[in-house]
């Protein structure tokens, strides 16, 4: 009988722990005056919770009035006591709705588990172990107490239920009630300023809302200036935009003014959800004045069982909960594919890059740079045997081969400064037929199963977004595909193996890429779905034999990157287990039994080379990457990018490249926490230098979003300037130090615009595209590239005047190995006769001369030039390891 009580009180409590269907919860008054007093208080949530629960509101006390002389009521005058009889009551409150009852769990939980356990378990510990006194105490004041608190809260929130209100809008479903955000049946986690600028606005919607009143609205108990109302904005864009999938732009900027809230907004109600509620008396309890207390060995002995019953309960429930979590709840573990048979195609050295299988399996066509050169040529080689047949020979780089469904052809891109050129080889080498040019370089092919169809990127002289194109084979017309949003470009396009669909890679900046797949048809309006929602870089994508998934290669730090699969209805992705290190360009034979892939081999450092005499020596150097080196004016220290740490952060050295120290921490960052850990990695990049010196400015990815920071020069914590959902990349101090010129695609693409040091709106200063910038010492004019891999220079007035071509500098931006200094220009010229050569452009002259050569290659993704004030010392970025190999490896069956 000791045991009775407690255990059943127990199994109560475990039954509600695994119950899924609805939640238990347990209140109590211990007196009608009390809860009539609490009626009053809340009379509205009253009427609420009655309409909605229809839970009897009877006396909990029975013969209140018979006690009435002893002080007007059961706890009146000194025998109180005496009348006291508390009745217990269970009430369970099934949730029809499954979003109700998650929410209302999640808002109630805890202080349910306070009122369950400190009050249910002293209770039975008082009762057993005869303790009136306290028994009456602790129900007088936790119970009163704790379960008037609790019914506050959840009636304060029934009344609310009574009608759901909801704005409709793209996609949406706002909430005003309980501050929530819905896309379909997917909940968008937003901060709560977040969700009231963004309530404050859809109320408004197609008006214009000005910042003074957003932030009176929001911000109403504190100052704060408008850089946090512009921070807010841009982190709710970007995951409205993240969300939405198309990344629409839903909130426009005003200029001088403040926000408009774009879409369509519907105000709807709608019934809420229904709730089912049962009563049951659980027991009665009854207390009298006098009260015998039992011999002190038989309240040791109760006390032994009960606490052996709680251990023992406890302990049951510990075991049913750890269950319930493992098969429930628990986050299920990602599954992994596991590849074997390793092994590399060639053994080639250098650089081997793009493989494509022939439609039997036994050839593969792939370029090389031959070990030494620079440039690609496309190859075809028999697999397991056999020496590679070389099919082009040109100055030029021929890439992205591809063999012809018949097999009897290849087709491959041959890439020069400004366009590419697509062309057709026999496979086993001959004449080349030209299909078309390409206004984009470096286009990747597919081929349609029929073979009369190439995919490739592409885009119109009068409409310059990279999409998608179909080319006829025969006749080298193009029909555009895809139609990406004015920030992004499609690129990357696959065909499925019976051609019906498309996969393509939306870039939306920076290094962050989706997978998307569309339909073949002739429909131009085919809808697309976004399969990917990692916001990191991908590199190379295939489908798999039959169909139903694609693999691709993502990157998972700032360099590796890993294989993957993701089924074309969505999902979770899967891992590919290779054994590789940073994976590249996967593809599939067709029979899906073979995978390869190219697996990169890179180790870059930063040298010191003495103008005229070619002299080199390692100045920094370590177990990582280091790149992007930056003079300071007064040449004392040089800013410069590493990833030693396992991340791209900003460092600063002396000139002499000691007392190496680290300035930017994005891992442990206010940023970093707010990463999903699917999100692309932050990384930090382009240092430059202030005028004085005292001061870089620099771009960081965070969450796969480009913005420019400032950060002193002694260390300290960055400050943020630009607060926009777009890409803000590559700073440049202007001559002055007054304001900083940065790369943005705000306006679709990328180009200049200005931004004062101190912060505050930003204002466009080129118009016919722009990428990296220097000013010129003149204060008046800034030089800049049009992007990465096209050679020349462009000038322009820095309020925004002519964009002109340089004409004497036809050679330099090609890599980002340039820079502009008080006197002229330096920059990295092409190959020549296997050296490289950096050579001065004199502003007073108008002449160019070589100042020194180097036999190592630059690196294509970061900038690698500086120079001293006095011109005597060259800082250049060099790769000492730049290999990459093609492996093969056996799919599971």
């Amino acid at each position: 009988m000791v045991l009775t009580k407690p255990l059943g009180i127990l199994v109560t409590i475990v039954k509600g722990l695994v119950r899924g269907s609805f939640k238990i919860f347990d209140f109590r008054f211990c007196t009608y005056d009390r809860f009539e007093h609490w009626q009053t208080k809340h009379h509205d949530a009253r009427f609420g919770f009655d309409e909605m629960c229809r839970l009897p509101l009877d006396p909990l006390i029975n013969g209140s009035a018979a006690n009435g002389e002893n002080g007007g009521g059961v706890f009146g005058g000194e025998h109180r006591r005496a009348a006291l009889r508390a009745n217990n009551q269970l009430v369970r409150v099934r949730l029809a709705n499954n979003k109700f009852a998650a929410n209302f769990d999640k808002k109630f939980g805890s202080a349910f588990d306070f009122h369950r356990f400190s009050t249910k378990i002293k209770f039975v510990f008082n009762w057993f172990s005869g303790d009136d006194d306290k028994l009456t105490k602790h129900w007088l004041k936790s119970l009163d107490k704790n379960s008037e608190n609790f019914l506050d809260k959840i009636l304060d929130t029934v009344k609310h239920m009574k009608t759901n209100e909801f704005y409709e809008f793209g996609g949406f479903r706002l909430d005003p009630q309980k501050r929530r955000l819905w896309r379909g049946e997917e909940l968008v986690a937003l901060t709560p300023k977040e969700i009231e600028v963004l309530f404050f606005l859809v109320e408004r919607a197609g008006q214009v809302v000005e910042k003074e009143d957003l932030l009176n609205a929001v911000w109403t108990d504190v100052y704060v200036e408008e850089t946090t109302l512009a921070r807010n904005v841009s982190w709710l864009r970007k995951k409205l935009g993240a969300a939405d999938a198309g990344g629409e732009k839903l909130i426009e900027t005003v200029p001088k003014r403040g926000y408009r809230f774009q879409p369509v907004v519907v105000r709807i109600e709608k019934a809420p959800a229904a709730l089912v509620v049962q009563e049951k008396t659980v027991h009665r309890l009854v207390v009298e004045e006098t009260i015998t207390l039992p011999a002190p060995k038989a309240e040791i002995r109760n006390q032994k069982s009960l606490w052996l019953a709680l251990a023992f309960g406890l302990i049951v429930a510990a075991a049913i909960g750890f269950a319930v979590y493992q098969n429930f709840f628990r986050p299920a573990e990602p599954k992994v594919v596991l590849t074997s048979r390793l092994a590399p195609f060639s053994g080639l050295p250098g650089r081997e890059n793009f493989p494509a299988f022939s439609p039997d399996g036994k050839l593969l066509t792939y370029v090389w740079n031959g070990g030494a050169g620079d440039n690609y040529d496309v190859y075809v080689k028999q697999i397991g045997a056999g020496e590679p047949v070389q099919l082009t020979d040109t100055k030029e780089d021929e890439v992205h081969p591809v063999f012809s469904p018949d097999g009897s052809h290849i087709a491959f891109v041959r890439t020069f400064s400004n366009k590419s050129e697509v062309f057709l080889v026999p496979t086993l080498g001959g004449a080349e037929r030209k299909i078309c040019d390409l206004h984009r370089t470096y286009s990747r092919l597919s081929f349609s199963p029929d073979g009369r169809t190439l995919a490739a990127t592409e885009a119109n002289p009068e409409d310059e977004r990279e999409g998608i194109f179909l080319i006829d084979v025969q006749t080298g017309a193009k029909r555009r595909k895809t139609s990406p949003p004015d920030s992004a470009s499609d690129i990357a396009a696959r065909f499925s193996p019976d051609g019906k669909l498309l996969a393509f890679l939306r870039n939306f900046g920076g290094a962050s890429e989706e997978i998307f797949v569309v339909s073949v048809s002739n429909n131009d309006n085919a809808p697309e779905r976004q399969l990917t929602f990692d916001k990191t870089g991908i590199v190379g994508l295939t489908w798999n034999a039959d169909g139903t998934k694609i693999i691709y290669a993502s990157k998972t730090t700032a360099l590796a990157s890993n294989l993957h699969q993701i089924s074309t209805d969505g999902g979770a992705s899967e891992l590919i287990a290779t054994n590789g290190k940073n994976i590249t360009n996967p593809t599939v034979s067709a029979d899906g039994k073979t995978l390869a892939f190219v697996e990169g081999s890179f180790k870059t450092n930063i040298l010191q080379i003495e103008k005229d005499t070619s002299a080199a020596r390692r100045l920094i150097e370590s177990s990582g990457d280091d790149n992007s080196p930056n003079f300071s004016p007064d040449d004392a220290q040089i800013a410069f990018v590493s990833n030693r740490t396992g991340n791209f952060e900003i460092w600063i050295a002396d000139a002499s490249g000691k007392n190496q120290r680290q300035l930017t921490d994005l891992l442990d960052s206010n940023e970093k926490r707010e990463q999903s850990p699917t999100d692309a990695p932050n990384s930090a990049g382009s240092p430059r230098f202030s005028p004085d010196g005292r001061f870089i400015a620099y771009d960081a990815q965070i969450n796969g979003n480009g913005d420019i920071f400032v950060v002193s020069a002694n260390g300290g914590a960055p400050r943020r300037l630009t607060f926009d959902s777009t890409q803000e990349i590559l700073p440049a101090w202007s001559a002055d130090g007054q304001w900083i010129y940065f790369a943005s695609n705000r306006g679709g693409d990328f180009n200049l615009w200005k931004i004062p040091s101190s912060g505050c709106d930003a204002v466009q200063i080129t118009k016919q595209g722009a990428f990296e910038s220097f000013a010129a010492p003149d204060g008046k004019t800034i030089f800049y590239t049009k992007a990465r891999g096209i050679a020349g220079l462009w000038r322009a007035s820095i309020d925004g005047g002519e964009e002109q071509e340089v004409e004497d500098l036809p050679e330099a931006g090609y890599w980002r190995y340039w820079t502009v200094t008080q006197t002229g220009i330096y920059f990295l010229a092409p190959i020549t006769n296997s050296y490289y050569q950096i050579k001065f452009y004199d502003f007073a002259n108008h002449q160019l001369k070589t100042v020194a050569r180097t036999e190592k290659p630059p690196i294509w993704t970061f900038p690698g030039l500086s120079v001293s004030s006095d011109a005597e010392t060259i800082l250049y970025t060099q790769s000492d390891q730049d290999a990459s190999a093609i492996m093969l490896a056996e799919l599971p069956e």
